[in-house]
């Protein structure tokens, strides 16, 4: 019991691990900016409905800058579970806790896997700015605000990029 109670305090004070920094850096480097052969209007117009198809709250739009800001959780409630329980797992390795801790809840114990849940929900977002490069060409930088874990940021950059590139797919055919 007090090696879980350590555990759960230790992830309140510190959730994130020293080498998850440059994995998270790197991904964001690998699938975070992309350019479409596109209008600015066309690509805008797709990330906002891309996004709202996600449902995740549009919390900020501004056309002129080309900047978007949305909260929620892209993954599936599947999805999200192992990838949380699999961050879980590997903080435990990493700092020498048993990972079996994982497992027991006690009455009077914290629960690990609620505090890592909380921890990744509280201020999940996305920021997200659409920049017109030139008539046809449109580079899109997306950021993720509040995943720690280096294959959580991975899968929701999978989630929303395929997402986009549909809206833009969708939105040609409709003209």
């Amino acid at each position: 019991m007090q090696e879980q109670s350590r555990l759960g305090q230790q992830l309140m004070k510190q959730p994130d691990l020293p080498h998850w920094y440059k994995q998270r850096q790197n991904v964001v480097l690998a699938l975070g900016d992309r350019v479409f052969e596109k209008p600015f209007d066309e690509v805008f117009n797709a990330v906002i409905i891309a996004l709202g198809s996600l449902e995740v709250k549009v919390d900020n739009v501004e056309r002129e800058s080309g900047y978007l800001a949305a909260t929620g959780m892209m993954l599936s409630p599947e999805l999200g579970d192992k990838l949380r329980r699999d961050q879980l797992v590997e903080y435990c390795r990493h700092y020498g806790h048993d990972p079996s801790l994982l497992d027991a809840k006690g009455k009077y114990n914290i629960d690990p896997d609620m505090v890592g849940g909380m921890m990744q929900s509280m201020g999940t977002g996305l920021t997200v700015v659409v920049l017109k490069q030139d008539e046809t060409k449109t580079k899109v930088k997306m950021r993720f605000k509040g995943v720690i874990y280096p294959r959580t940021l991975e899968e929701c950059y999978r989630v929303v990029w395929p997402r986009i590139d549909k809206q833009v797919f969708m939105d040609k055919s409709l003209d």
